[in-house]
């Protein structure tokens, strides 16, 4: 038997499986095959390696049993997950207006507090800009009079624009961290509750 008659078999033997899982078989059956040509093997002799007609139904039969076992027992164990009671609905619903404007109002404070971040970044930028400015205007301006308090100025007010950028930075890092593990426990609480 050639590569394209046993094909053909694998085909009937599992008509009763759904195209995807007939597929797998076909295509798993067909890299062997393949690989045993590659290995010096002629196609019939690669077919006959893989065992009798009979012999691949009974294994595809039996793994197949296996996967179907499988699954009945995760259905079962879906079906005896907890369901909320009807008491616990009720609440829920009537409780609404309460928790949902409570929701809203910790979501505010939330975005509040990454406007005030933000607000920090332009005020900090600000105070960087305004350090460069008063290096460069001495130079600009010919002013060199007032070059040293002028520019020690400028160098005071851009030291301390990357000091407070780099504390901005690790506020933003800590704030990030704090919103994953809120928002990780949202979602193990939301899946306890379904």
């Amino acid at each position: 038997m050639n590569k394209k008659e046993f094909i053909k078999k694998i085909r009937q033997i599992t008509f009763y499986l759904p195209k995807e899982e007939t597929e797998k078989y076909i295509e798993y059956y067909s890299e062997i095959i393949d690989d045993a040509v590659e290995d010096g093997m002629s196609e019939q002799q690669a077919v006959e390696s893989l065992g009798t007609v009979e012999e691949i139904s009974a294994y595809i039969k039996e793994n197949n049993a296996q996967n179907s076992t499988a699954v009945n027992n995760n259905i079962n164990i879906q079906k005896d997950k907890k369901r909320l009671p009807v008491w616990a609905i009720v609440l829920i619903v009537l409780g609404f207006p309460i928790w949902f404007s409570l929701l809203s109002t910790v979501f505010s404070v939330y975005i509040t507090l990454w406007c005030v971040i933000i607000a920090l970044y332009a005020a900090d930028l600000t105070i960087f800009c305004s350090g460069i400015v008063l290096l460069i205007y001495p130079f600009i301006s010919g002013e060199f009079a007032y070059f040293m308090i002028i520019s020690g100025a400028g160098l005071f007010l851009t030291g301390i624009s990357i000091i407070i950028c780099v504390g901005l930075v690790k506020l933003t890092k800590l704030y990030v961290k704090f919103t994953v593990f809120i928002v990780k426990k949202c979602i193990n609480a939301i899946k306890e509750v379904l």
